[in-house]
């Protein structure tokens, strides 16, 4: 019997690779903002009839839990597997940051995922269908760059959350982190496109820049019964840039 596996941010790209991979497997729901991404990425899919979309933005996101739990219930359905893609980045001093922007990148970022689980580990509303859970977090939350304050302190707060949970729902529920270095997405084009700080990276990164597809191997795995024994655990993904000493 096929699970079902929801995707929060599955119109990123490598919520993207991470859809395109699970659906010869299982049955998806694909969430994000933009309904016609949406439907795309479900056409592109293999099993196309099997998955479900469910737009909404998580700016919205005092809606969302009722709004979901609804769309649950209607449509009958129990997940199986979460994998949180959502996010965003804001890159400015710290000076310049505002309440605004930091309830808007928590809210996507952190506070999203929050609401999920909460929906998710409902009995009444999901059973005890839930039994693995995937955040995608990033080597930011380990290191400090400036103008990423923000940021790393959502992907922080992501793979604290994580140990907690995998503690709590231990053993029905495994609950693990992914964290890529730098990956060639829509987010990290315009880093990407100075062509200083790539040449950089490209000293830094000992197997270069990474792909989607690098992440939605390790998701894939880590949603596997191939990693059975494995919760709590944080998965560095960056093509050897944290252990490159010599261009630390």
């Amino acid at each position: 019997m096929r699970e079902t596996v929801l995707i929060t941010g599955a119109t990123s790209d490598i919520g993207k690779e991470i859809a395109l991979k699970l659906s010869h497997t299982s049955n998806l729901i694909l969430l994000g903002r933009y309904q016609e991404q949406l439907e795309q990425l479900k056409a592109h899919c293999a099993n196309s009839s099997s998955h479900f979309v469910f737009q909404f933005d998580f700016n919205d996101i005092q809606t969302y839990r009722n709004t979901f739990a609804d769309f649950l219930l209607a449509n009958e359905i129990q997940v199986n597997k979460l994998v949180h893609c959502a996010g965003m980045m804001k890159v400015m001093h710290m000076k310049s940051v505002d309440l605004k922007n930091t309830h808007q990148i928590f809210n996507i970022n952190v506070f999203s995922i929050i609401e999920t689980l909460a929906i998710l580990l409902n009995k009444r509303l999901n059973g005890n269908a839930l039994n693995n859970v995937v955040f995608i977090s990033a080597i930011l939350s380990k290191f400090g760059s400036t103008g990423h304050h923000l940021y790393s302190s959502t992907k922080g707060a992501l793979d604290a959350l994580m140990r907690s949970l995998a503690v709590e729902l231990a053993p029905n529920v495994r609950v693990n982190s992914v964290l890529p270095g730098a990956v060639e997405t829509k987010m990290s084009k315009h880093l990407l496109s100075d062509p200083i700080l790539l040449e950089k990276l490209n000293q830094q990164y000992l197997l270069g820049i990474g792909k989607p597809v690098d992440i939605a191997n390790m998701v894939n795995f880590l949603l596997s019964d191939e990693s059975s024994w494995i919760t709590g655990q944080e998965f560095v993904v960056d093509g050897g840039r944290t252990i490159n000493i010599k261009n630390s």
